[in-house]
């Protein structure tokens, strides 16, 4: 991801003065120190970026490591009103120099641990959980939370756009390291290390090859 400190960088990339300008003291000023009265994490680590646009429920269950960066209009969520009891932990752990894209939507209560450097594209949807709807008898928003599953997104790994990955009832869920989830794809299990996963819902597509040092389809 981009160095956000590097503005020689982006300056040789096209940038303005002016656009540089702007966004240095969106991301670096005004939303840091937003986010500073705003969330109190369990674990903020250093150099971290959340836009003032970003929604944070349950903030000190959540820890985020290291040169992170949380992009515009993103949800973090650990929904405390929703459970029986404060978890006990830290239900959602990002890990270091991940970024996270706008309007995406992160909510856990047992386990979405997310390692270093995953990249996410905007609108990807990632929960541990659901809603209870085994009682017909009950309105399904008053029966609170279903039994959860659990999430672990592998380091360096890529979330496309618009892509969902729900575990409920136990499931565990990992997207292995260095994989790839296609932009809109539904994940319903467990995708390999150095695969490409993509549908509704998702399969591996493709494997990287080791001997090849290239990406080859997978036949089905």
């Amino acid at each position: 991801m981009a160095n956000l400190r590097d503005y020689r960088g982006f300056l040789r990339s096209g940038y303005t003065w002016a656009e540089l300008a702007m966004n240095f003291f969106r991301l670096m000023v005004y939303s840091r120190l937003t986010s500073a009265l705003k969330h109190s994490f369990g674990h903020r680590g250093r150099g971290v970026v959340i836009d003032y646009t970003v929604n944070v429920q349950g903030s000190r269950f959540i820890s985020i490591g290291d040169g992170s960066w949380v992009q515009r209009c993103a949800h973090l969520s650990v929904p405390l009103i929703e459970m029986k009891a404060p978890p006990v932990g830290t239900p959602l752990k990002i890990g270091k120099r991940v970024q996270i894209g706008g309007r995406c939507f992160f909510a856990a209560v047992n386990s979405v641990d997310i390692e270093d450097d995953a990249l996410f594209g905007p609108n990807v949807y990632l929960a541990d959980h659901t809603h209870a709807f085994g009682n017909p008898e009950v309105s399904i928003r008053d029966q609170g939370i279903g039994a959860p599953g659990s999430i672990r997104i592998g380091k360096g790994s890529w979330i496309g756009i618009n892509a969902v990955i729900i575990a409920i009832e136990g499931k565990e869920i990992e997207i292995g390291d260095g994989a790839i989830v296609s932009a809109n794809s539904v994940v319903t299990r467990s995708v390999p290390p150095r695969t490409m996963a993509a549908g509704v819902p998702a399969r591996v597509i493709k494997r990287f090859d080791e001997k090849t040092r290239a990406w080859v389809a997978v036949s089905q």
